[in-house]
């Protein structure tokens, strides 16, 4: 029995095929009122690092939970019509040349330690994110001899090819011949990071007020246009002494994101950041399984990495108990019910459950009751 050879014609007209595919989803990527996200800024808690829920018991296992999560965001994808419109898309999904991969990156979804692993699978390289503040690192700087040791501030301020890098052409060819990977998490879970990382640690050691200035400003701007007598001067007076920098609370920083007072990549929704109903992607991880989902990832794709590079099992610092028994536990449920609209896409497409989050909130609530 003979062997298929392809003929140069057959090879011209697949890879035609291809790239008109890649070509369409690129232009409609494209043309749909893109935003270039703003500097990613150092992430300091550790949040959804690799703390896993599961241990596969085997590969098999393994590949059949990627097998769901990929049918779930197909049939979500099949079955609704999602906007595109305001997308960060274009700054957001990055390419590897050197390996051939497309990663789109979420913050606060395990995103410093998934650059940091690209970057050494890109570049053969062993660097390291270390979970220390900016400041504490070089107040020890004697500490930290090896040169390959960094904050994790590092690794987003290096640069990486974005899909916005490419003309329209080599893009769609990056597109239809790469394979694609995002990490999702528990859209409460993300927003609850996001609040501790930005509005908790970051002032607790005296930096970086710009958030909670510009969210504080923010909700004082919104109640200042939304109130009832806008004619009363009293109220000005009464907020005269208005400090933006005072401490935002998690009751607070739910209030804006549900009423979009301050949008910022940390906590807007990943379909907003990544569009997973127009780009294809490969493989979906999770972030309480991320260290499991990376090893997969790898072996499926036959890329060769250190075992000291890839993420570790770690602790996380946001997780059930304390978002949703702690976090969220101090905070009247009906200013967590608004969240179900602004991100019920990213519930479903990822098979994450609002009722399910809801009903460990209550738990948590009754529990403190006693």
């Amino acid at each position: 029995m003979g062997f298929f050879r392809p003929t140069p014609k057959f090879l011209f007209l697949s890879f035609l095929i291809l790239s008109t595919g890649a070509a369409y989803m690129y232009m409609y990527v494209s043309n749909n009122g893109v935003e270039l996200s703003p500097k990613v800024s150092e992430e300091i808690v550790i949040g959804a690092l690799a703390g896993e829920k599961e241990n596969w018991d085997s590969l098999a296992e393994a590949e059949k939970e990627q097998s769901r999560r990929l049918a779930t965001l197909k049939a979500y994808c099949e079955k609704n019509s999602v906007d595109p419109s305001q997308t960060q898309v274009k700054s957001h999904l990055v390419f590897l040349e050197n390996i051939q991969t497309a990663y789109c990156y979420v913050p606060k979804a395990g995103c410093t330690t998934m650059k940091t692993l690209f970057y050494n699978l890109e570049h053969n390289k062993t660097e390291r994110s270390i979970s220390i503040s900016h400041a504490e690192f070089f107040k020890n700087k004697d500490s930290y001899t090896a040169r390959h040791e960094h904050t994790r501030r590092w690794i987003h301020l290096q640069r990486f090819k974005t899909l916005g890098s490419y003309s329209k052409e080599e893009a769609s060819l990056r597109l239809a011949t790469y394979r694609k990977i995002i990490v999702v998490r528990d859209p409460l879970e993300r927003l609850a990071s996001a609040w501790i990382n930005k509005f908790v640690e970051m002032p607790k050691i005296g930096r970086d007020f710009w958030w909670t200035m510009e969210l504080n400003h923010g909700l004082r701007t919104y109640r200042e246009r939304n109130r009832p007598d806008k004619s009363s001067k009293s109220k000005v007076k009464e907020e005269g002494t208005f400090n933006d920098t005072k401490p935002v609370s998690f009751r607070d920083f739910l209030f804006a994101v549900s009423k979009k007072v301050f949008d910022n990549e940390h906590w807007i929704s990943i379909n907003r950041l990544c569009l997973p109903c127009q780009i294809n992607y490969d493989f979906i991880a999770h972030t309480d399984t991320v260290a499991s989902d990376v090893r997969l990832f790898l072996k499926k794709n036959n890329i060769t990495a250190n075992e000291d590079i890839l993420p570790e099992q770690r602790p996380r610092q946001a997780n059930d108990d304390n978002v949703f028994g702690g976090i969220y536990g101090q905070v009247p449920i009906q200013d967590i019910l608004p969240l179900r609209d602004i991100f019920q896409e990213d519930f479903d497409m990822f098979g994450y459950s609002f009722e399910q989050d809801l009903a460990k909130i209550r738990e948590g609530k009754a529990k403190a009751k006693g």
